[in-house]
């Protein structure tokens, strides 16, 4: 099978958006701008490494790319496919090459080393090349294209096979950095088996850290990275006895020093630079291609207080929302969140100017007087629950929490210079500056108020169930409101603030009422209604079966008896049904009907049910029955003849033919005489059990049989009768 690729990677063009916030009455504050710095999960790396690692060889045919990490020939030698060692697939990982219309199709062991015509591949000449290259997806790290920096790991490994396989190593789980200079490097852990050019050793390598890439002038863009890795005048240092570094060719030089000293391991060292040889043309580094989906950046942490400007006198309460506090920039390093995501403190204070944690401003610099700590659900019972201040941070960074201010507190905190307001930022010694927000307040004699509004509320329940009830209590200035209710007359009222449950007093159904007042800190209220609606006591359900006999004759009588049973008395009527057709209705006495059955129903089976219809549905309920099954058989007969008139040689005779049976039977009767030699066939008709005959003259003297044959009917069965005739002239 074979696996196609898309045609390389195709670059999307990068789109820039911009950003606006709109003022409104709430004061709205964002953290400082960070760097664009994004996770990428989907990172896809192809690379063929060189020509050479795809080019023809003396021996084995060709050198190979291979998915995953080949098991152990025990010796230098070629690679069989019966070995299983070459796979075009592991994991994350896959081998691909063009084919002839250029578009990438996963490499086979026939295809590997044949070029993209089908022309077998040649050491020869280095422009023979099957331009095979590894894949690796599912790459993860962080891309910030404004800066030009990257950090992509993969999780797989691929295997170079040379000489048919003769040498070969592995590299495992490379890893692509980038810095800000636009260098960067491409590492890997490397394995495999030592041996040499003669063949004459073999040995594991042990995992050794290697960079399989050097480059410079990377170019990080918002879809991914195209760069063409150092090589050509690259120098490299080699033992005595190596073939020597040709530095005077157009295609001279190496590649990374350390992966150069690895190959003295696997016997490939001259097959990674310049080594002077007929293909040093085919050994330059080959492209690498980086793609990549940027997740969205994080989204700057964002605080909206619901007042800005509140009352010189007393105590007031707001509402304090923040969005953009990703849960996972900031990490406890104290307890009780040490090492786990540490929330934010959401705090109304009297702060220094520099009060940041994150420019490691002192302790002493940040006065609290009242806080809240916005958590993750499952830290809100480690911190002390809602009680002591817990707030929930959702995982998309949002919280909603209120805070008590007052101007008094404010003015008992000793902090020269101190600037009152809320602030936010990381709990737990955490420090991240997205979380760092600071939204001023100031204090006056009087303030603007809209006074909050109070819907009517309308609820259902069932009777004798308790119901959720939550109010409408709405401020449009986003202000905290204290809700207070009335008592309800035929029920009682639990819960606090807009979330109550209302249950009814036993035995009660209709209507019940109680009131609402919502009040915010600022002399503004509105009350609103609550209905509950109780139904009455619910209907009992009633049970209706049918009994009717097993079988009854054709024509004869049989009733079905109907029963309807509930815990209350029923009222109704019921009809009889066979299977679909109504045989009729019925008003149901004590809980009882009967029907004579028609003496008409047809021979075979019939699927007899009940339906059951209320005429008070309110307090019992229409039921139907199970069908049960009633079968009608045929009548049974027997048939008899009396010859009243003897035949002759000359003259003819006389038979009745009676054929017994309630109700009497109709239909066809056949007569056969028979003997000296001689059949005879009368046919007559049966009408109300009885028939006449005339037998026809029978030539010869003696004794003749007479057979009569009642043929059987859709309702009666049938029978047969002989008798014996003498002729005597």
């Amino acid at each position: 099978m074979s696996t196609s690729l898309p045609q390389r990677f195709r670059r999307l063009v990068a789109g820039t958006a911009a950003t606006a916030l709109a003022a409104g009455s709430l004061a709205l504050v964002a953290a400082p701008a960070q760097a664009a710095t994004n996770p990428v999960t989907d990172a896809v790396f192809a690379w063929g490494l060189s020509n050479e690692a795809g080019g023809g060889s003396y021996a084995g045919g060709c050198n190979f790319l291979s998915a995953g990490t080949a098991g152990n020939t025990g010796s230098s030698r070629e690679w069989s496919q019966a070995d299983g060692f070459f796979q075009a697939t592991d994991g994350n990982v896959s081998v691909v090459k063009p084919d002839a219309s250029g578009t990438d199709v996963a490499t086979t062991w026939a295809t590997k080393c044949l070029d993209r015509t089908g022309a077998a591949l040649t050491p020869f000449s280095a422009a023979s090349k099957s331009e095979n290259k590894v894949v690796i997806t599912k790459g993860t790290g962080t891309v910030d294209p404004a800066a030009g920096t990257a950090s992509i790991a993969w999780d797989g490994s691929f295997t170079i096979a040379f000489y048919g396989g003769m040498t070969y190593w592995t590299a495992s789980d490379p890893t692509l950095t980038v810095a800000a200079d636009g260098t960067g490097t491409v590492t890997a852990t490397a394995t495999g088996y030592g041996t040499d050019q003669a063949g004459s050793a073999w040995s594991p390598i042990p995992a050794t850290q290697v960079t399989l890439a050097t480059l410079s002038d990377v170019d990080v863009t918002a879809t991914g990275i195209d760069v063409t890795p150092d090589y050509l005048g690259v120098e490299v240092t080699l033992p005595e006895g190596s073939a020597p570094q040709n530095r005077t060719a157009v295609t001279w030089g190496s590649f990374p020093q350390d992966y150069v000293n690895f190959q003295q391991l696997t016997g490939q060292t001259s097959y990674w630079y310049s080594s002077g040889s007929g293909r040093d043309a085919a050994k330059p580094a080959t492209p690498i291609a980086v793609d990549y989906t940027l997740a969205a950046a994080p989204t700057p942490a964002t605080v909206t207080v619901s007042r800005t400007e509140l009352l010189a006198t007393g105590e007031q309460r707001i509402t304090v929302k923040g969005s953009g506090f990703d849960p996972s920039l900031a990490t406890g390093t104290r307890p009780p969140l040490a090492g786990r995501p540490a929330g934010t403190y959401v705090v109304f204070g009297k702060f220094a100017t520099n009060w940041k944690p994150s420019a490691s401003a002192p302790s002493s610099g940040r006065k609290i007087i009242t806080q809240k700590w916005a958590v993750a659900a499952a830290d809100m019972a480690t911190i002390g629950g809602a009680e002591d201040g817990a707030a929930e941070l959702k995982p998309d960074g949002t919280f909603t929490t209120t805070l008590t201010i007052s101007k008094a507190a404010a003015d008992a905190v000793a902090l020269d210079g101190g600037n009152v307001g809320i602030y936010t930022y990381p709990g737990s010694g955490g420090s991240q500056a997205r979380y760092e927000t600071y939204t001023p307040v100031t204090f006056s004699d009087q303030v603007d108020n809209t006074a909050p509004t109070a819907a009517d509320v309308i609820v259902n329940t069932a009777f004798g169930k308790a119901v959720p009830v939550t109010l409408g209590g709405v401020d449009t200035d986003d202000d905290p409101l204290t809700v207070t209710h009335t008592a309800p007359a035929n029920g009682t009222v639990t819960g606090e603030g807009t979330a109550l449950i209302y249950t009814p007093k036993a035995g009660f159904s209709g209507t019940d009422t109680f009131s609402y007042t919502a009040q915010d800190d600022f002399g503004g209220s509105a009350t609103g209604t609550v209905t509950v609606k109780v139904a009455a006591v619910p209907a009992v359900a009633s049970t209706t079966t049918v009994t009717v006999p097993a079988k009854v004759v054709y024509g004869r009588g049989a009733t079905a008896n109907i029963s309807v049973t509930s815990s209350k008395a029923v009222a109704g009527k019921v009809t009889l049904y066979d299977g679909t057709r109504s045989l009729g209705t019925k008003t149901v006495a004590a809980g009882k009907a009967s029907y004579v059955l028609p003496k008409t129903l047809t021979v075979g089976a019939h699927r007899l049910s009940a339906r059951f219809v209320s005429s008070n549905t309110a307090v019992v309920t229409s039921s139907a029955s199970a069908a049960r099954t009633l079968a009608v058989t045929r009548v049974a007969t027997k048939a008899a003849l009396k010859v009243t008139k003897k035949p002759t040689r000359k003259k003819a005779g006389k038979a009745t033919v009676t054929v017994s049976g309630t109700p009497k039977a109709a239909g066809k009767v056949t007569l056969v005489i028979k003997g000296k030699g001689i059949k005879k066939t009368v046919r007559a008709t049966v009408r109300n059990g009885k028939v006449v005959v005339k037998l026809p003259k029978l030539a010869k003297k003696g004794t003749y049989k007479v057979t009569v044959t009642f043929a059987a009917t859709s309702t009666h069965t049938g029978s047969a009768k002989t008798v014996k005739v003498k002729v005597t002239k």
